[in-house]
């Protein structure tokens, strides 16, 4: 988009960044890059003789001293330390290999206290060479070069965007657009699945040993490739001829092995789910076993999982497991992480139901089981215009970590990722955790939750009761707007100054520094003002072709995955910049902000109903009065106020974080009650759906009357169903996720847990990831797996409860007593 070659470089070839690699026949980097002109990969080593290092405070003669194993040479070097707001001198090690820095009992870091001595080498290489991954470029002499953009497109969008930025924000904020208006080629990818048959039908293959023969392997190719390789054993059955797929035969299982390679090696892009863990290393160990020559074997296994020698691996299962990919880029529309119930909620389509083994399935329904998988996966990737290979792209950009590297870490190592190659870019020391707690470890709130380190957000007592006409306000951002305003980051929270020791944080002990800006605050600033400024109003603008819209989606929505989890991050004990006076810094101030404007809206005459965080429900009497709090905040606070949602009405309980509204769009919006969790069995959903539709109806105190007795009606029919056993097995069923296998729940053995363990000594085979359907009986252990359950098992008086926790939660707020509905019902049947 809008990218160019600049003129002098008109005839250069150019490559898309894909990833990097270290080669250790070669002891060097190497980057995979990508022709887009036919999407083949081509391998660049690195010509510039970089190496491993680390740094240690000791002298170079002190450390000479130490006859550390694997050093090449020593270099005496001057960093800056943002910690102390010093330059200092420190002493790198440069080693013949990463191993030497880390990794082994022998390890340098393992005999010294060092310095950057914990980054994988690839991404050291690509901070040192300022490479950005997933944009393009061209190579001169063995050095890469970034391809520029339009400048002029720029320029224009900074001044249409940021007037009022300094010269040297703009310059910032430049490199950042640039970056998010980079080309993007269209990329070949191709997703696999194998099946591997096992003579035990209830044992599971492992990739460690790779003893059974692989039998099925499934390709769908963004180049409309669609095939199934089937391997010829003792009890192969004819195949039936399909249109969706072509099916290819193997006498021989090496033969088809080394075609797999051939075919894994001519794509960019591999998509798997669980290949990680599964596919990639079972067809690498397979090909071991079968003494397939290694070189003839593309893939390559590492500790954070599988690769490709010249491509990349795309694991669905380890993206889709990541809590911000499935919060913030899909809102929550999947919960449970099987293959099944993410393309269900995706893309609406299922894997093929089989009931017997692998073992036990025709050719032809072997194939067709593979080749669905394979298909699922494939169009996780391209539906919706290939959102997530574009969201990919994106993070990638912003985290400076490659798609692979994206795919395999949270958003905190995204973060921790851009942090260190800014800390390298700048000639900043990375500080270790240990001396960031020693000189920031101070905490000086106390946690309202017990568990927590500190006070985090308010909650708003709820005015119980209907409320009609009811605004949603809420800052945009309100934790990353604070980090930027405030200028909070790990270096100038408590900083070293004496004179910033005025400038203190409300509510606690801690100060801010005046003298310099945080590179956390910074960052995340910039990221913050693109999607607010930029991309956020141009994903909705109307007037840009469909095309340019989706991809400024695609941006802004990338950009708030890193928003919403920046200030988390710099609470989480696992982060290496982890500090707690940011993190508690940032929730005072927010908080401190939520109550002024709290009073402001009272001061203005608005009624408070709720507020939760960032959010507050507000009734007045005029819009005006609303857009007056707006611009107080935009002015006084240097926060952000918008109308988040407009609501016909509100039910709100006594609880906090439960409510129900209909918005003035016709949606009904649910928060936090039982009866919309994912794994609540169907008949308490259906229950609930008939009282929505009811409370859609709703428009004011007259029809709010008539849905009340209405839902009674619907309470009483649906708990009549339940007592005269007027409801199918499956209706009842709970459907919980193992997240880990049966025999390492020790301490706790939930429900799903018992009924799975019950399904084991059936003989059926259960494993992490697996849905148990269960229902709850009346004999001690109270569950039953649904395959074995009998109505005359069930346990009725559990699901009335089940059904009274589902309604009460809007009872509360509707005056509607549960007991007397059910209680009115016993008493008619009496007579």
């Amino acid at each position: 988009m809008g990218q160019t070659v600049l003129d002098q470089h008109l005839n250069v070839k150019t490559y898309f960044l894909l990833g990097c690699a270290y080669d250790g026949k070669e002891g060097k980097a190497y980057l995979k890059m990508l022709d887009p002109e036919d999407n083949h990969v081509e391998v660049f080593y690195d010509q510039t003789n970089h190496k491993p290092y680390c740094y240690v405070k000791e002298t170079i003669e002190e450390v000479e001293k130490l006859k550390l194993p694997g050093v090449l040479k020593l270099e005496s070097e001057e960093k800056y330390d943002l910690l102390r707001d010093t330059r200092i001198n420190v002493t790198k090690i440069v080693a013949n290999d990463p191993l030497a820095i880390g990794g082994t009992t022998n390890s340098i870091r393992e005999k010294i206290k060092a310095w950057e001595a914990d980054i994988p080498y690839h991404l050291c290489y690509m901070y040192d060479m300022g490479l950005v991954p997933s944009i393009s470029y061209y190579v001169d002499k063995g050095r890469v070069y970034a391809v520029e953009i339009d400048l002029e497109k720029i320029k224009k969008m900074i001044s249409l965007y940021f007037p009022d930025f300094s010269s040297e924000e703009k310059k910032a904020i430049a490199e950042w657009l640039a970056l998010m208006e980079a080309d993007r080629p269209k990329l070949k990818y191709l997703s696999v699945d194998i099946e591997v048959l096992s003579p035990i039908a209830t044992r599971v293959p492992t990739p460690d040993k790779a003893r059974d023969k692989v039998v099925a392997v499934s390709f769908v190719g963004s180049d409309g490739r669609r095939e199934v390789y089937l391997l010829k054993t003792q009890n192969f059955t004819e195949v039936e001829g399909t249109e969706e797929f072509n099916v290819i035969i193997f006498e021989d299982e090496v033969e088809m092995l080394k075609k797999v390679y051939e075919v894994l090696d001519s794509y960019p892009i591999i998509a798997t789910f669980n290949g990680d863990d599964f596919d990639l290393p079972y067809l690498r160990r397979r090909g071991e076993q079968l003494r397939i020559p290694k070189e003839k074997i593309p893939i390559v296994l590492g500790k954070e999982g599988a690769s490709l020698r010249r491509g990349i691996h795309i694991d669905l299962y380890r993206l889709f497991n990541n809590k911000s990919i499935q919060v913030y880029a899909f809102d929550n529309k999947y919960r449970e992480h099987t293959l099944e119930a993410i393309a269900q909620a995706l893309i609406g389509k299922g894997k093929i139901v089989i009931d017997k083994p692998i073992s036990q399935l025709t050719s032809s329904e072997l194939a067709r089981y593979s080749f669905y998988d394979a298909l699922l996966v494939y169009e996780l990737l391209s539906f919706d215009d290939e959102l997530l290979l574009k969201l990919l792209i994106v993070i990638s950009r912003i985290s400076r970590m490659p798609i692979e590297d994206v795919c395999r870490h949270g958003v905190s190592g995204w973060i921790k990722s851009l942090l260190y190659y800014e800390h390298r870019k700048r000639g900043y020391l990375i500080p270790r955790p240990d001396e960031l707690i020693i000189e920031k470890g101070v905490i000086s709130t106390k946690p309202v939750i017990e568990g927590k380190k500190y006070r985090g957000a308010i909650v708003v007592e709820p005015i119980p009761g209907v409320h009609f006409n009811v605004i949603v306000v809420d800052f945009a951002s309100l934790y990353p707007s604070v980090l930027k305003e405030w200028n909070l980051s790990y270096e100038t929270v408590r900083c070293v100054h004496e004179e910033c020791r005025v400038n203190l944080v409300p509510e606690t002990s801690h100060w801010i520094c005046r003298k310099r800006r945080g590179i956390q605050s910074e960052l995340i600033g910039f990221l913050r003002d693109i999607r607010v400024r930029v991309y956020k109003p141009l994903s909705s603008d109307k007037s840009l072709p469909e095309v340019q819209r989706r991809w400024y989606g695609v941006v802004q929505k990338a950009l708030k995955v890193f928003l919403n989890a920046a200030y988390g991050v710099f609470g989480f004990e696992e982060f290496p910049l982890y500090c707690p006076p940011v993190a508690e810094s940032t929730t005072a101030i927010a908080r401190d902000a939520f109550l002024k404007t709290i009073e402001k809206a009272r001061s203005l005459g608005i009624k408070v109903i709720y507020g939760d965080t960032d959010s507050l429900f507000l009734k007045a009497e005029k819009e005006e009065l609303i857009n007056e709090l707006i611009n107080w905040a935009k002015k006084t606070l240097r926060l952000d106020l918008e109308v988040d949602k407009r609501y016909e009405y509100v039910v709100l309980s006594m609880r906090k974080k439960n409510y129900l509204g209909l918005t003035d769009k016709g949606v009904v919006d649910i928060k936090g009650l039982t009866a919309k969790k994912k794994h609540i069995p169907r008949f308490i959903k259906d229950a609930f759906e008939d009282m929505i539709k009811t409370l859609k109806e709703v428009r004011d105190e007259e029809t709010l009357e008539q849905a009340k007795e209405k839902i009674k009606e619907i309470v009483r029919t649906w708990y009549e169903k339940l007592k005269n056993g007027e409801y199918e097995l499956q209706d009842l069923s709970f459907k919980v996720m193992l997240s880990k296998s049966v025999d390492k729940y020790v301490k706790t053995t939930p429900p799903h847990v018992k009924a799975a363990r019950k399904l084991i000594q059936r003989g059926i085979q259960v494993v992490s990831g697996d849905i148990i359907e269960y229902v709850k009986t009346k004999d001690k252990d109270g569950v039953a797996p649904l395959e074995f359950a009998r109505k005359d098992q069930i346990d009725v008086d559990k699901y009335v409860e089940y059904l009274m926790s589902a309604f009460e939660q809007v009872f509360d707020a509707l005056d509607i007593d549960f007991d007397q509905i059910i209680g009115v019902t016993s008493l008619e049947k009496f007579f």
